[in-house]
């Protein structure tokens, strides 16, 4: 028994051994077999490639092209001898292939290798027709394709051009694009969006194309057939490829459109098989961005359609592709602090959780975001926040509280906004609904200084349901949003000398006077028309003319005066005859002097005695139209010579505003007789006034002059701009210093049309003091009491 049990056990053993030896065996052949067969498959057959590389000596023509393995429909689909240099290890993703021209190889192609090119996970090669003297930029390589030229339209060299990449590149890259000298591709986006996309089925992935309004049905297109539209680029897989170039020939004979990117799409179609991708994504991915005004540049960056989109197109001229790139590596500088500011954060926590106290950086940076970081111990402390809406920010401690939201907050409030909707729709895919952006209906924003800027916003939103039953509904939201500093960052300046410093200041002063309107001497003495119209007042004119004296007249300045004045209706409240004095008195003093007066009967109207005080004067007349309520220095007669120029310019400057005296000296030594003390609590800069302004009289017929219809207050300041705005003599606006409104109270008649009697209340409302002061008045007289729970 025991032998009987050895043997049993041997011959186990080895029936066990048969197996695997022959299991070893079979795997051995069938690798070998397999490898053999791939090899012979590979083994290419010799024949023609198609193009040169800028340099090379053998250039085949296109008859070659097209023989070489492009047959008929349904034809054995040949593979050409491809090059054996091929790109980094983990760089072989895509091959984009950029069509261009050989006028645009020395700007939209050195646009497009110096930003996106570098960043792309693969290899990138731009075609234009064929020229053996023309050679590629530094850097970037350019392929020539000969039996063909730069018109338009592309057909033959768009396909020719997907004829190269099959015979040099197909088993080199996964996927090969055509794109457009003028799209930006984000080579990250590129890449994480085709990683998670089998290459191996035959796709053909971009925008969707139907063709527009004008050639929708009339592009032979099949109900249920489209195409990849070529601006902002389309990707094949390799699979589509393979299929489609050896049927080359017989697309290029059944052309039905000029359009290269349809014809493109129906020869993948008939011969790979598949069609563009409906997917609802992709015309976000692949962004396109033809408005009505074909300007062909991308303008707006703050847009979600920026950010989510892996492709761009078009940026026709190079600056705004610069513009472009440097935009999106600042976000992504930006993603990177907010990853080190997560990281400080994090550190906090865990210094926390073993009892432990952050220090340095993480102490400072790990705070959570929070509003309540600064308490204010007493009123000077509070951080006071300005108010906002869609289109103005009121400030409490600008020199302008009402003003339309600067360019700076404008990207912003764009950038935030465009941050958080992204956080909200990070999981709408999954959840199956997508939350739209629309509006901001007010806020507050403010800047802590030790921590950021902060907002509180009432957004309007738009809640949009694609599972299920679809459901569309407008929504409203507050966000309360902080940007955090990041880490302080010290930059080293070099020290400049007193002389250097004297001769850059020459410099400067030396070429804004080269920039200045002309270097005739004539214009620093060009004399100026002063129209000022006017009714009673006697005390203001009183004011005005002393000014007038000590700044012109003493002087000896080339200057003419002119009162346009209207009579009262009112015989009694008439102050004409004690005005006529007494201007005579200052002709009488100044005999030399210009000083007129121009007596008009009928209601006030402002725009009705500038232009009477136009008619005055002749064409070629330096003009400037002023109020009795201003005083303004010699400066300003200066700027007016050199900043109004005949034909081509206005002079429109931004008048310093004052509050009013009782209310910003209340209590206080400081004189009040300083007009010319600008600071934000004596008053602020009229941003909205148009009534002060300098101009040649031709320029004021040309545009249209007043509209004297408007009677009372206001109103025809703004129409005259705008007639400037929309015709080509521009405006020149700029704060000047050398102008004052002095205070005078505002009586705002009831009987005034409703628009111009609200803008009469706005301006009286903003000219009783600064927002801080007003606010610091009203908490001195409402003290907040200690049991006062609110």
């Amino acid at each position: 028994k025991p032998r009987a049990m050895l043997w049993t056990r041997r011959a186990g053993m080895t029936a066990r051994a048969r197996m695997v030896v022959g299991l070893c065996a079979g795997l051995f052949l069938g690798f070998t077999l397999a490898s053999w067969l791939v090899v012979q498959r590979a083994d290419p057959p010799r024949g023609g490639s198609l193009g040169t590389r800028a340099g090379c000596r053998r250039d085949p023509t296109a008859a070659e092209l097209l023989s070489s393995g492009a047959g008929d429909p349904g034809g054995p689909a040949s593979t050409p001898k491809r090059e054996s240099a091929g790109p980094e290890r983990g760089k072989n993703l895509v091959y984009v292939g950029v069509m261009t021209a050989k006028k645009y190889l020395d700007s939209r192609a050195v646009a497009a290798y110096e930003t996106w090119q570098r960043h792309l996970p693969g290899k990138v090669e731009f075609y234009s027709a064929y020229d053996p003297d023309v050679y590629s930029h530094q850097g970037f390589s350019r392929v020539n394709i000969p039996g063909v030229d730069d018109s338009y339209p592309p057909q033959k060299k768009s396909f020719l051009m997907l004829k190269y990449m099959h015979d040099h590149y197909l088993d080199q890259y996964e996927w090969f694009m055509r794109a457009d000298d003028d799209v930006y591709i984000k080579g990250d986006k590129l890449e994480k969006f085709l990683r998670g996309v089998n290459s191996t089925r035959p796709l053909f992935i971009g925008q969707t194309g139907l063709g527009n309004s004008e050639e929708f049905g009339r592009l032979s297109l099949d109900p249920g057939e489209n195409f990849c539209m070529g601006g902002p680029g389309m990707i094949m897989s390799r699979e589509t490829l393979r299929r489609m170039v050896p049927n080359i020939s017989w697309c290029l004979k059944h052309l039905y459109t000029t359009h290269e990117d349809v014809e493109i799409g129906r020869c993948i179609r008939k011969f790979s098989g598949v069609s563009c991708t409906w997917a609802y994504e992709s015309q976000q991915l692949f962004f396109n961005d033809y408005n009505s005004d074909k300007k062909g540049r991308i303008e707006n960056l703050h847009t979600t359609g920026v950010q989510r989109a892996i492709t761009m197109h078009p940026n026709k001229h190079p600056p705004y592709q610069y513009r472009l790139h440097n935009y999106l590596l600042s976000q992504r500088m930006h993603v990177l602090r907010q990853r080190t500011i997560n990281m400080h954060r994090e550190v906090k926590v865990m210094s926390q959780l073993l009892l432990e106290d952050a220090t340095g950086t993480d102490a400072e940076l790990g705070d959570v975001p929070s509003l309540m970081h600064f308490i204010p111990r007493e009123t000077a402390e509070v951080l006071t926040w300005q108010y906002l809406n869609n289109r103005q920010v009121y400030a409490a401690k600008d020199s302008q509280p009402r003003q339309g939201i600067p360019k700076a907050l404008r990207a912003g409030l764009d950038d935030i906004v465009m941050q958080m909707m992204e956080m909200i729709n990070r999981h709408s895919r999954t959840r199956g609904r997508i939350i739209d952006y629309k509006d901001i209906q007010y806020g507050y924003w403010r800047v802590n200084p030790m921590y950021g800027a902060e907002y509180v916003l009432d957004l309007l939103l738009l809640y949009r349901k694609h599972k299920g039953k679809k459901i569309n509904v407008p929504v409203r939201r507050h966000a309360y949003l902080q940007q955090a500093f990041s880490q302080i960052e010290f930059m080293e300046e070099e020290t400049i000398s007193q002389p250097d410093r004297a001769t850059q200041g020459n410099v400067q002063k030396h070429h804004l006077a080269d920039k200045s309107r002309t270097a005739d001497n004539s214009v620093e003495t060009e004399t100026v028309h002063f129209i000022v119209p006017l009714v009673g007042r006697l005390q203001t004119l009183k004011q005005f003319l002393e000014n007038f004296e000590r700044t012109c007249l003493r002087t000896k300045e080339k200057v003419k005066l002119l009162i346009v004045l209207f009579k009262s209706r009112h015989k009694l409240e008439d102050q004409s005859s004690e005005i006529q004095r007494l201007v005579g008195r200052y002709q009488d003093k100044y005999p030399s002097a210009y000083l007129r007066i121009l007596f008009v009967a009928g209601e006030f109207s402002r725009g009705l005695g500038l232009e009477l005080g136009v008619s005055q004067f002749t064409n070629t007349s330096l003009l400037f139209f002023c109020d009795v309520d201003l005083v303004f220095q010699q400066s300003l007669l200066q700027r007016i010579r050199t900043k109004t120029i005949l034909g081509q310019q206005a002079y429109y400057p931004i008048v310093f505003s004052q509050y009013d005296s009782s209310v910003v000296h209340q209590n206080s030594s400081v004189s009040i007789r300083n007009n010319f003390l600008l600071t934000k609590d004596t008053g602020y800069w009229r941003s909205y006034g148009f009534g002060i302004v300098s101009l040649y009289a031709a320029d004021f017929i040309r545009v249209g002059q007043f509209d004297t219809s408007i009677q009372g207050w206001g109103m025809e300041d703004v129409d005259l701009f705008n007639k400037f705005v929309h015709s080509n003599i521009k405006t020149f606006r700029v704060e000047d210093p050398g102008v004052v409104h002095v205070f005078h109270a505002v009586t705002c008649d009831p009987h005034l049309e409703e628009k111009q009697y609200q803008m009469c209340l706005g301006t009286k409302a903003g000219t009783y003091g600064s927002t801080a002061r007003l606010s610091k008045l009203w908490l001195d007289r409402h003290p907040q009491r200690p049991d006062d729970s609110r």
